[in-house]
């Protein structure tokens, strides 16, 4: 028998607050506060994310259109999936760039427009 088997399969790890106690019936919950001084703590890599996110959208760019959300968006994960690139990332971006080809804007605002849909629940 599987300890998950009264309740639904998702399972949410939060950092102690009380505002997803109401949903234990519901789903496997665990919930307990996070010492945020260890370094190894339960939810560092989403804190890290989140934090990268906003001060790329607050420092770098100043704000993000709803609009170009998925753009920056890709280009976000693109980073976090070669930050360890090191020196070869040079290598890469010119493999990458090899094998692109340009767009036009009417185009590029085509694409964003058939993703406007997914991103129309975005503040």
């Amino acid at each position: 028998m599987f300890p998950y088997e009264s309740k639904n399969i998702a399972r949410i790890n939060t950092d102690g607050k009380a505002t997803f106690s109401d949903l234990s019936n519901d789903i496997t919950l665990k919930s307990e506060k996070i010492n945020y001084d260890e370094d190894s703590h339960r939810l560092k890599w989403l804190n890290i994310i989140s934090r990268n996110i906003k001060n790329n959208i607050t420092g770098i760019y100043h704000g993000v259109t709803k609009s170009s959300l998925p753009l920056f968006l890709h280009e976000q994960e693109w980073r976090f999936n070669h930050r360890n690139s090191g020196k070869s990332i040079m290598e890469k971006v010119s493999k990458y760039i090899t094998k692109s080809f340009p767009i036009s804007l009417e185009k590029l605002s085509e694409i964003l427009e058939l993703s406007k849909s997914y991103f129309s629940t975005c503040a």
